[in-house]
């Protein structure tokens, strides 16, 4: 079927799955017709979820409610819903936390237009990060004139499947269902917080698929949903942390080829960038300071503290961070370091990247925050005992 399905999808959220179908409705589906289907975990909600469900008038196409009769847990759940892409031209993932754009449609269309026969594209975000999810530093992509960018990271707060992606990753992950078990941990292509995170992941395996594959997923530089961070399966606690303002009005995307745009590993990191002066070098940048593989490589950009010879040391600057590669000056926090001589590893300024994060806000409410949240989370535990 050509036509696209937005699955909505939900698990002892009412309120939550209202505000998301009230967000879809207002979304403009150009005339197309769009299904609609509801899918709903076996929860203590789940009758007040699929009444919510039914009660919900949808004009764009059909409407169908899916309400599982025993728990299937996250990473069943939406692999089920991937399983979808074998009816429709593509499907829209949105949990339940998520709000979308009014035009979050005309951007899914315009790039399944312009990907979804590049086998090298395995999935297309709506969200995009205005943080490094693995170390909470803010993520900043360069703007080069295109309205996309590409990264090897996938994506769960709202994201776009035709049936070549999901069938290439569901083969995938039929082979290597016990990829995380088997000793697998100890990958050096997979940062340590994805390697943690529980068996109810499903992200965990796409992101290894995305490692392993060396694909992409199609990220906006606008993004097209944002995330609400409820309580929920794996939330404790409520935060606007991962709040991002979104593209109102429509809009004509700019959709370069692959090797023409800007592209980040899973990392974080900017792929295929010069470091100035080492032009004839295999530069690996880890500005994060969260890599673990440096094989192959000859120079180390990096803001952490590693056993190599500090060649030169450089000033964190610029935005985004990588452009410090490219118009460094001498000062703190960026070491570059010669991979093929060991050393001691220097001592870092601990501040400095956080002073680069934080801006506009005093010192002495900084430390207000800080006091707060130090004391909430001592409490928890004590609560916990």
């Amino acid at each position: 079927m050509e036509r696209i399905c937005i699955v909505a999808v939900g698990y002892n959220r009412p309120r939550s799955m209202l505000r998301l179908l009230e967000s879809l409705e207002c979304g403009n589906y150009l005339g197309d017709k769009v299904d609609l289907l509801v899918s709903i975990d076996k929860g203590k909600t789940q009758s007040e979820i699929i009444e919510i469900a039914n009660r919900f008038e949808w004009k764009h196409g059909e409407k169908r409610i899916r309400a599982f009769e025993e728990r299937q847990g996250l990473r069943s759940h939406i692999i089920q819903c991937g399983d979808m892409t074998n009816e429709y031209r593509a499907v829209v993932i949105l949990e339940d936390d998520i709000t979308v754009s009014e035009n979050f449609y005309t951007y899914v269309k315009q790039t399944l237009d312009a990907y979804e026969s590049d086998e090298r594209i395995a999935g297309i975000s709506l969200y995009k990060h205005h943080v490094n999810v693995g170390v909470n530093h803010f993520f900043e992509p360069e703007f080069i004139g295109y309205d996309v960018f590409f990264m090897q990271f996938a994506q769960s707060w709202g994201q776009c499947w035709t049936k070549n992606m999901w069938n290439s990753f569901k083969s995938w992950y039929v082979q290597n269902e016990d990829y995380f078990v088997n000793g697998n941990h100890d990958c050096m292509n997979i940062p340590d917080n994805i390697l943690h995170w529980g068996n109810q992941s499903w992200m965990k395996y796409y992101m290894a698929y995305l490692a392993e594959t060396h694909k992409y997923y199609v990220y906006p530089y606008h993004s097209l949903s944002t995330n609400h961070s409820e309580v929920g399966e794996h939330n404790n606690t409520a935060n606007a942390d991962w709040q991002v303002a979104m593209l109102r009005e429509y809009m004509d995307y700019r959709l370069p080829e692959l090797e023409k745009a800007v592209r980040y590993d899973i990392f974080f990191e900017r792929e295929e960038y010069t470091i100035s002066g080492y032009d004839d070098k295999n530069c690996i940048i880890d500005l994060y300071g969260i890599k673990k593989d440096f094989s192959g490589g000859d120079i180390l950009i990096s803001t952490a503290a590693r056993p190599y010879r500090v060649l030169e040391t450089r000033q964190l600057k610029y935005r985004p961070h990588e452009l410090n590669c490219k118009y460094g000056t001498g000062g703190e926090g960026i070491y570059i370091y010669d991979l093929h001589a060991s050393d001691i590893p220097p001592k870092r300024n601990i501040t400095l990247r956080t002073r680069y994060d934080v801006r506009a806000i005093e010192w002495n409410k900084l430390i207000q925050v800080g006091c707060q949240e130090f004391t909430s989370k001592v409490k928890k535990k004590a609560f916990k005992r």
